[in-house]
C-alpha cells in the first residue's frame, strides 16, 4: 500500500500515481507524466528527491521492459561542490547489474542532477531540462524496445511508455 508522504511534490505524486485509498499504483503516460512535471515545476518548492522510471509496455506481446540506464533521479541535499556532483553522476552511469548502460555524460548530468535543499530555482531547471530530454531520450528508448522485444509494425499500436514515479 502506497501512503501519502507530507509536502506539496508528494502530494502531487501522490494524487497523480495512486487511486484507491493508495492500494494501487498508477503509471502515468508520457502525456500524464508532462502534466505531472508542469504541476511540480509550479509548486515552488522542492523534496528531497524524485525518481523517474520509464518503461514500455506492449499489451499485444504482454512484454514490458524497463529502461533502467533512463531513470531521472533528482536529490537535493544539504551541501555539494562540482566535484562531488560529478562524482555522483559518473557512479550513476557506472551500474554494473544493468543490461544496458549509459555513458553519455551530458545526458547523465540531465538524468542524475543534485540540487540544494530549498533551492526551488535550480529543482525547477532540472525538471524542466529533464521534460525537455523527453524529445531526446524516448526514440533512443523505442529503438531499445523494437530491437530487444523483436517488435515488428504490427506491434506497434499496442505499445506505450509509461513511468513510475517516486518522491521522498
Amino acid at each position: 500500500m502506497l501512503r501519502e508522504k507530507s509536502g506539496k511534490i508528494n502530494e502531487i505524486v501522490y494524487n497523480n500515481t495512486a487511486y484507491y485509498n493508495g492500494k494501487y499504483r498508477y503509471f502515468p503516460t508520457i502525456t500524464d507524466l508532462k502534466g505531472i512535471l508542469d504541476e511540480i515545476i509550479s509548486s515552488n518548492s522542492t523534496t528531497d528527491y524524485i525518481r523517474i522510471t520509464p518503461f514500455y509496455i506492449n499489451e499485444l506481446l504482454d512484454r514490458q521492459i524497463e529502461f533502467e540506464e533512463y531513470i531521472f533521479f533528482i536529490e537535493c541535499r544539504d551541501w555539494f561542490d562540482e566535484k562531488v556532483q560529478k562524482e555522483h553522476i559518473i557512479e550513476c552511469l557506472d551500474v554494473p547489474d544493468t543490461p544496458r548502460t549509459l555513458k553519455d555524460f551530458r545526458l547523465g548530468s540531465i538524468l542524475y542532477p543534485l540540487c540544494q535543499n530549498e533551492d526551488v530555482e535550480t529543482f525547477r531547471n532540472a525538471l524542466v531540462k529533464y521534460k525537455e530530454s523527453l524529445r531526446e531520450l524516448l526514440p533512443i528508448m523505442m529503438e531499445i524496445a523494437k530491437s530487444e522485444m523483436e517488435l515488428t509494425a504490427d506491434h506497434l499500436p499496442f505499445g506505450y511508455f509509461c513511468f513510475e514515479v517516486h518522491s521522498g
